[in-house]
């Protein structure tokens, strides 16, 4: 590819561990991977402080770095006194073949915290494939409960923590259910290692989560699921049915009360926005929902772009679009330039997407709706009204 439009193996692998609380990332790399990766999580309001560097030089790519890197895991531990140091390998670092793992394994003992190696240089694949790495190593951090929690479930692959996890909580609290590890968003080292406490596992992202999911069910025999993230009316209630018919809980009436609410604002939005066409670029999880939720609002989805394909991510599109006839332009993991191209032949009125599409909102004049970095509530009943109301306001003000 000349223009990519996906990042590297490390950023994937720094997004898994910044959700955990109590750990540190020391990246063994030269200073400018990690100023790089703190600079575009910063920019996606990522809190960056718990990400650092061994500063790899030009005499350690020659002469080997695993001294310099045992030096900086007992400064690390020393002077933040994290519960666990994982050490991410960088191009440099890997190409060169440091034995983190080796030297993980050697200084154990002379730290209080748990490291974790986790092999991440960025030209091993992209920042799907550093989610699943890390989200490996992560679940060999899970111990083995002899206590299960029969009203419990883990969320796998959730990399951000924010309103939406808080509404899903608030969404299976009504029906009696708790949330016991989220694998990783806001969670701690202690979370993670009693995750083998739930009765059951819902992948979020299915694009790095399945994995781990099976690797949990083989050890410690937890079933999972994946249904569509609740991101618009329909895909909500396929969120919650299938959850509850698992967990054999009734769906509460309260709950289906939010959801007339909901569908009762929604037609009052839907006449502003009817017959409009949006461009929508997302990843593998966001794209089917989405691909529904804009159809649900009354919406033509003009271009469809995948910036990774996942496990069901096609077989999910290709229900959605099958069951509400639809016809868009699809763009598997495109060039920027096949992007840009699409948009010139489809002429959309909106682009769905994230911060990456204001450019191209600026050049095509086009606006944007950022469904992923917002401060309100963009998932389950509540957040499908905030985000058909974002929509409709970008559509009616052009901006």
């Amino acid at each position: 590819m000349m223009q990519p439009y996906k990042t590297c193996k490390l950023f994937g692998a720094i997004r898994v561990i910044l959700g955990i609380k109590d750990a540190i990332m020391l990246v063994h790399s030269p200073r400018g991977c990690v100023y790089n990766v703190r600079y575009l999580l910063g920019l996606r309001g990522a809190k960056t402080n718990r990400i650092l560097t061994t500063e790899m030089d030009e005499r350690d790519v020659i002469f080997g770095g695993e001294a310099k890197l045992r030096k900086a895991i007992l400064d690390v531990d020393k002077r933040y006194n994290p519960n666990l140091i994982a050490v991410l390998t960088s191009c440099a670092s890997s190409v060169i073949g440091e034995d983190i793992d080796l030297v993980a394994r050697e200084i154990q003992r002379d730290v209080k915290a748990k490291i974790l190696p986790i092999h991440s240089g960025g030209f091993e694949g992209d920042q799907i494939d550093g989610y699943k790495e890390a989200m490996n190593a992560v679940v060999n951090l899970i111990r083995d409960s002899e206590m299960r929690d029969e009203n419990s479930v883990n969320l796998l692959a959730v990399y951000r923590y924010g309103w939406d996890v808080e509404e899903i909580k608030r969404i299976l609290s009504m029906m009696q259910i708790e949330i016991n590890s989220i694998l990783t968003a806001k969670t701690t080292l202690k979370e993670i290692e009693s995750a083998s406490r739930a009765r059951l596992n819902v992948v979020m992202c299915e694009a790095s989560g399945f994995d781990a999911a099976r690797a949990i069910k083989d050890r410690f025999g937890i079933p999972f699921i994946h249904p569509l993230l609740p991101i618009g009316i329909d895909a909500t209630q396929s969120f919650i049915s299938q959850i509850s018919e698992f967990m054999d809980r009734e769906i509460p009436e309260k709950i289906l009360k939010e959801k007339n609410v909901a569908e009762n604002e929604i037609e009052k939005i839907r006449g502003k926005i009817r017959g409009k066409r949006a461009c929508i670029i997302s990843g593998a999880s966001r794209i089917p929902p989405l691909t529904m939720f804009v159809s649900e609002l009354g919406i033509e989805p003009a271009i469809v772009s995948i910036d990774r394909v996942g496990e069901t991510t096609l077989n999910d599109l290709r229900d959605v679009i099958e069951e509400r006839n639809l016809n868009p332009k699809i763009l598997i993991e495109p060039e920027f330039d096949e992007i840009i191209d699409a948009i010139s032949q489809e002429k959309p009125d909106i682009i769905i997407g994230g911060l990456y599409e204001e450019s191209l909102s600026r050049k095509f004049e086009i606006p944007l709706c950022d469904v992923m970095h917002g401060e309100v509530v963009t998932m389950c009943f509540k957040g499908a009204v905030n985000l058909a109301n974002k929509i409709a306001e970008a559509i009616v003000s052009g901006k």
